[in-house]
């Protein structure tokens, strides 16, 4: 059987045009991720391409990891040696390789967003800079926006005009002094060096231009510019270079991605050849005319329309609410009924919000009907404090220049260690040029730490050290299952109720048995790979979804996934679409037509039913937003929705008298839009994730009831606190 078997004729084309640079104009639904599989198989069973000449690079882990295992299925081989997997994973192996040219060790550390938080912190506090007026995490977003430019902190600092940029331009250059001190980098570094590495050594970009002779680059449209420039210059020589999009699908504008990119392909390439995959084979006709309909009203697209041979479909239902309270039980109302009369599982549906914040009253919903359900981003398992703290002990034996762990685990469990005497052992160590950890040879050279605490730092260097003595004979999970052991981490919890101890137990014996499973499966069973392999790991990847529960998830979240039935709640204008006057750094224009790609995006989730939802009034910040329904719902042909009214009359809805709260402000919301309402999930880096419990005033002066997973309840100032999703 020809592995091209089953392809429709443009799919066919598509799979089979291998040489020189090639557009993949790939619709929602149109089968991109069998065409990109099927041209892989092609390449190597047909054409005899060896494996390790070609480079595929998609977004997600979980994407690289079925495209493998689907080129696998079809040659009936291991292609083990094929370069695949996400920019960010690819660029880490290129710089372990070539580590040496970026002034690196092999055995680097990737921070996570935790992780740059507590660099930056101490960074803040060596410039004797105040968190309030620089706070670390606009900050550490200013710096990621930079990297994305392609900015270089000699560059930045030398465009700083006034006082302010002048701070973040020191703040920048010692941020990335400490990285390289620690042999870490964080996910931007990892492109940004990888682009320099090809751009500033000749006979690195020409070894890798000569080692794959064709490159595959999936959602082209969501690359960013180091992204951009990595894919361009390994392409450089034969300009075999495949890459496959959606501009109707471009979402990721406010974490650097370029729509231009794609757009331009053809400007790049003046040979290119462009391939339109406009056959959807996941939803029906009403679900696709509707999206059609929707995205018709943006400007500068490329144009494709998308069609099925799934004639009708039930129309779309649309539900006028009163409040949230009232939407979330009329999701789970049709949840049960699905469940009940229609012979739908759980794991078959998904309601897809704009914001985090707007979980908490689906929850609700669904938990009074008891209906199970797993949130995507809920709680990230890598990132759960007990998680966090064996994970720093491991990355600590890896590379023990790793400051930010150190510091992490140095008193954890509590050994007596307090936190002045490691800020000395600290001073001592950038004084002297050591690394934290190596400076505990030299604790008889620091006066000023008592001698007991010494005796337990020395100690713990002991501990330490015989652990890295296993590290070139032990597997990964055997060493692990020691340090947890040794290091009695389990034992300190005395002060934990007796559940939030099992909990915390569970969790550890969790991640052993992770690391058990990697061993299992891996050829490299060593710590160092366990150690890569988590330090890319994404909110999809974690998703159970064999699991049978209702996924809730952000659209932005939902990209790339499909289900037979999909909500769309919280459809308001200021809500979905976000709207964010005097934001100087946004176009209006620009980010109304993101706003309507990312509601096609969540439209084409459905493959047999979908339903939308808004309300007459929300509860935020304290009080009462009345609602407007969203502009984007009469971009839907009226005869395609069941309402029960006029979709045209819906363009006002009449105020209700209650207390009102302003409308949320560009400081009040994240790039995606997380709201800091009562109920919300949030992290503090220094005090973990916990639930907002109440608040009083409004903007960024409000202030905030939390309460934590380990039981503590703090009051904290929004403006102050430095509050991320949770």
């Amino acid at each position: 059987m020809s592995v091209l078997e089953g392809l429709n004729d443009a799919q066919l084309e598509a799979a089979q045009t291998v040489n020189g640079a090639l557009l993949i104009l790939a619709g929602a639904g149109s089968g991109k991720t069998r065409v990109l599989t099927r041209r892989i198989a092609y390449l190597i069973g047909e054409l005899g391409i060896e494996p390790d000449r070609i480079l595929a690079m998609t977004f997600t882990n979980k994407a690289a990891g079925e495209m493998r295992a689907r080129v696998e299925d079809l040659l009936k081989r291991s292609c083990r040696n094929m370069w695949i997997g996400t920019f960010h994973s690819l660029c880490a192996r290129l710089l372990r390789s070539e580590a040496e040219r970026v002034g690196l060790q092999q055995n680097f550390t990737i921070y996570d967003s935790t992780d740059q938080m507590a660099l930056m912190r101490r960074v803040l506090a060596d410039e004797e800079l105040s968190e309030k007026q620089y706070p670390p995490r606009q900050i550490r977003g200013r710096i990621s926006r930079e990297k994305n430019r392609m900015m270089d902190v000699t560059t930045f600092a030398q465009r700083a005009s006034t006082f302010y940029e002048q701070a973040v331009a020191r703040v920048y250059r010692h941020y990335q002094t400490r990285l390289r001190q620690n042999n870490a980098v964080d996910f931007d570094d990892l492109l940004l060096l990888s682009v320099q590495l090809l751009r500033d050594h000749e006979d690195i970009r020409n070894k890798y231009q000569g080692q794959f002779d064709y490159l595959l680059i999936d959602e082209y449209q969501d690359t960013n510019r180091p992204q951009y420039l990595f894919a361009q210059y390994l392409a450089e020589v034969h300009q075999n270079i495949c890459v496959v999009g959606d501009d109707d699908q471009s979402i990721y504008a406010w974490r650097g991605a370029d729509l231009q990119n794609i757009l331009n392909f053809e400007a790049d390439y003046p040979d290119a050849h462009v391939v339109r995959l406009e056959q959807n084979y996941r939803s029906t006709e009403v679900i696709l005319d509707a999206s059609n309909a929707v995205i018709r009203n943006n400007s500068g697209r490329k144009g494709k329309e998308l069609w099925t041979e799934r004639g009708g479909g039930d129309k779309i239902r649309l539900k006028k609410c009163g409040d949230e309270a009232e939407e979330a039980r009329w999701i789970a109302g049709v949840v049960q009924d699905l469940k009940q009369q229609g012979g739908s599982k759980y794991r078959e549906m998904a309601v897809l919000y704009r914001t985090n914040a707007q979980s908490r009253s689906i929850e609700e919903g669904l938990r009074r009907a008891n209906i199970a359900y797993q949130i995507v981003g809920d709680v990230r398992f890598y990132e759960r404090k007990e998680v966090k703290d064996v994970l720093a002990y491991l990355k600590l034996l890896a590379n023990t220049r790793d400051s930010v762990s150190f510091n992490r685990v140095i008193n954890t469990p509590r050994r007596g260690i307090g936190k002045t005497s490691v800020l000395r052992l600290d001073d001592f160590a950038m004084r002297e040029g050591f690394a934290p950890y190596d400076a505990l040879v030299h604790l008889d050279q620091i006066d000023t730490i008592p001698a007991r605490t010494v005796r337990v730092m020395r100690s713990f260097y002991e501990m330490m050290e015989g652990f890295r003595e296993e590290l070139a004979h032990l597997p990964a999970d055997v060493l692990a299952a020691r340090v947890v052991e040794e290091t009695g981490y389990l034992s300190d919890m005395d002060k934990m109720t007796p559940e939030e101890r099992e909990s915390r137990k569970n969790h550890v014996e969790e991640l052993l048995a992770d690391i058990q499973i990697f061993v299992e499966q891996s050829e490299d069973v060593s710590l160092d790979a366990y150690l890569r392999k988590v330090s890319l790991v994404s909110d999809v990847d974690q998703w159970a979804d064999a699991v049978d529960s209702v996924t809730l998830m952000t659209l932005h979240s939902a990209k790339g996934l499909e289900f037979p039935t999909v909500f769309i709640s919280g459809l308001e204008d200021g809500l979905f679409p976000i709207l964010r006057p005097g934001d100087e750094e946004v176009n209006e224009q620009d980010a109304l037509e993101e706003e309507r790609r990312l509601f096609y995006v969540g439209i084409t989730r459905a493959q047999d039913r979908l339903f939308l939802s808004y309300a007459m009034q929300r509860r935020r910040y304290g009080g009462f937003v009345t609602g407007t329904a969203s502009r984007f719902l009469v971009e839907i042909p009226e005869d395609l929705i069941d309402a029960g009214f006029r979709i045209s009359e819906i363009g006002s809805i009449p105020s209700v008298k209650r207390k009102k709260a302003k409308a949320p402000t560009v400081q009040n919301t994240t790039a995606e839009g997380f709201v800091m309402d009562v109920g919300a999930w949030v992290y503090h880096a220094s005090w973990g994730r916990g639930q907002i419990k109440a608040r009083t005033g409004l903007g960024q002066n409000a202030k905030l009831k939390v309460r934590f997973d380990d039981g503590a309840t703090k009051t904290v100032v929004v403006k102050f606190a430095n509050l991320q999703p949770g």
